[in-house]
């Protein structure tokens, strides 16, 4: 009889924590709040780094991206032969097989602002596209994007991560 007793009351106890509602304490940093842990699609991982360089003649440029999902962060240097160089980071989208980001940079002194674009084709190399710029809102971003042009003359190809 006792051993049917204790079982009920523990069945009680069970059924009576799984049917209370949550409870939220107000004003208290440390408030529990129920969560739904229902997930309709998974987190994407974060790919990279991924390395590519662009060399000609005595003219470097080098580009790491790190890819999470359709957001990506980076790193994008320019060295060309008896130009200033500029070096700094990227952040923007990726759309399919083109890149979409701000370029925030410092050369001669200054810190710029511009729109850069890439896209990468079959061969697995990225093209930079090239084009009219404009000044809008103190950076320069191309006046129209879709008449860029992504040929040889700015290709990167995949390197090794340093």
């Amino acid at each position: 009889m006792k051993l049917s007793l204790a079982t009920s009351a523990l069945l009680i106890i069970i059924t009576a924590s799984c049917t209370s509602e949550p409870k939220t304490k107000t004003g208290d940093s440390t408030s529990v709040i129920a969560v739904d842990t229902t997930f309709t699609a998974a987190t994407p991982k974060e790919v990279g780094p991924n390395c590519y360089i662009y060399t000609k003649n005595r003219d470097t440029a080098t580009l790491e991206l790190n890819i999470a999902g359709e957001e990506l962060t980076g790193l994008l240097a320019y060295k060309f032969f008896e130009k200033d160089s500029n070096t700094g980071k990227i952040a923007g989208e990726l759309k399919g097989d083109t890149i979409i980001a701000e370029y925030i940079f410092d050369s001669e002194g200054l810190r710029s602002v511009r729109e850069v674009i890439f896209v990468k084709k079959d061969d697995g190399n990225i093209y930079e596209g090239t084009g009219e710029v404009i000044e809008k809102q103190g950076k320069m971003v191309f006046k129209d994007r879709s008449a860029l042009k992504f040929n040889p003359t700015m290709m990167f190809v995949k390197t090794s991560c340093k």
